[in-house]
C-alpha cells in the first residue's frame, strides 16, 4: 500500500509528463485533495471487501439499538450492506416509511431496521435501530468502515492506479489546456475502475443462500 505523500509524488510524476503551460508548478495540498476526493467517491460505489466486516451485537430490547458503542466502526448508515438476525439467512428490510408506521409493529422478533434521526441523542455512538423496538437477541451485520481523512503518511488501502490515474483526470480538466490528455486520463481512469468492478463481481455467488454445494450424491433406482 501507498501513503497519501507516495501517491502525490506520483501524480505529480505523471501530470510533468504532460505538455501544457498549468501542469509545471503543482500544489502537494490541491493534488492530496483530489487524491482524497476520488478515494471517497469510489468507497461509496461498492463495498470493498478491504473494508468491510461482520459482527455481532446484542439488542438493548428497549430502543431497537445494539449495546455496542459504534463510534469507530460504523459511522454512517449507509455504510451497513445488510442485517440478520442471528441463525437466520432472512435479511431485515429497511423499513418503508411510506407503507408501514413503525408503532403498529410488535413483539420481540426483528423486522425492519432504519437510520437514527438527527434528533436521536445516541445517534453518532448506535447509528441504527430496529424494529420492533423491543427486539431481542443478537443482530449479524456486515458493513464498511470508512477510513478518516488521510493525512501525509497515512496508508491507503486502495488501488493506486485509480487514485492517480482519477487525480490526474480531475487536475488536467481544472487546467484545461491540454485537452487530448485530459480525454486520455480520462478513458483510462475509466478502464480501470471497470477493471476493479469486474474483478470484484467475478466471484462465484450463491443464489440460493439456504443451501449449499453438495458434497454427496445418492441415487436411486426407479421402478
Amino acid at each position: 500500500m501507498a501513503t497519501l505523500s507516495q501517491l502525490v509524488a506520483r501524480t505529480a510524476d505523471r501530470l510533468s509528463m504532460v505538455a501544457g503551460t498549468g501542469v509545471q508548478v503543482y500544489a502537494e495540498d490541491r493534488i492530496a485533495e483530489m487524491i482524497q476526493h476520488k478515494f471517497d467517491v469510489l468507497f461509496d460505489e461498492v463495498f470493498w471487501p478491504q473494508f468491510c466486516t461482520w459482527y455481532t451485537w446484542t439488542l438493548d430490547e428497549t430502543l431497537g439499538v445494539v449495546t455496542a458503542d459504534l463510534t469507530d466502526i460504523l459511522k454512517r448508515y449507509e455504510d451497513i450492506q445488510v442485517i440478520f438476525p442471528e441463525n437466520s439467512n432472512m435479511a431485515l428490510t429497511k423499513l418503508s416509511n411510506l407503507t408501514t408506521n413503525p408503532y403498529e409493529l410488535t413483539g420481540t422478533t426483528p423486522v425492519n431496521y432504519e437510520a437514527l434521526g438527527p434528533t436521536v441523542s445516541n445517534k453518532t455512538t448506535k447509528v441504527f435501530r430496529i424494529w420492533p423496538l423491543a427486539s431481542t437477541g443478537n443482530v449479524v451485520v456486515r458493513l464498511r468502515t470508512k477510513p478518516d481523512t488521510f493525512t501525509s503518511e497515512d496508508e491507503i488501502d486502495f488501488d493506486d492506479q485509480s487514485l492517480i490515474l482519477g487525480s490526474v483526470f480531475d487536475y488536467l480538466e481544472d487546467d484545461g489546456t491540454n485537452p487530448n490528455a485530459t480525454q486520455k486520463f480520462q478513458l483510462l481512469f475509466e478502464a480501470r475502475i471497470k477493471q476493479l468492478k469486474n474483478n470484484f463481481n467475478s466471484a462465484p455467488i450463491s443464489l440460493d443462500t439456504a443451501t449449499s454445494i453438495p458434497q454427496t450424491f445418492s441415487f436411486v433406482e426407479l421402478s
